[in-house]
């Protein structure tokens, strides 16, 4: 499920013609996979793992949260934690009036 979710085609490296969008997509998915089977696929305790671990090198929990909310898209949070990476549209509404709606669970979707 994580591959279908990652987009490789803006790393740098697929960008500057280093690597592939397979190669990168590779490289992240064994970011998950240290003492597992290094079979590609990425199960819930590899994920937790890996989380885990990296929670350890960040001193503020308020920043890991955001750096979890943004990496994943995932809506929420409050203050300098508030979700900032999911795609924001500008919504005018039948009496002219205009908002900014965040679309929910945009983890995936081309612009």
């Amino acid at each position: 499920e994580i591959a279908d979710k990652y987009d490789a085609s803006k790393a740098e490296d697929v960008l500057k013609g280093r690597k592939t969008e397979e190669e990168v997509l590779a490289e992240f998915l064994a970011n998950f996979e240290v003492g597992g089977s290094k079979d590609g696929l990425v199960t819930k305790k590899e994920f937790l793992d890996y989380y885990e671990r990296l929670s350890a090198s960040i001193d503020n929990d308020d920043y890991f949260e955001l750096m979890i909310r943004n990496a994943w898209h995932i809506t929420g949070g409050e203050g300098w934690c508030a979700n900032s990476s999911n795609k924001r549209v500008l919504v005018t509404h039948s009496d002219g009036s205009q908002s900014v709606q965040e679309i929910k669970n945009d983890l995936g979707l081309k612009a």
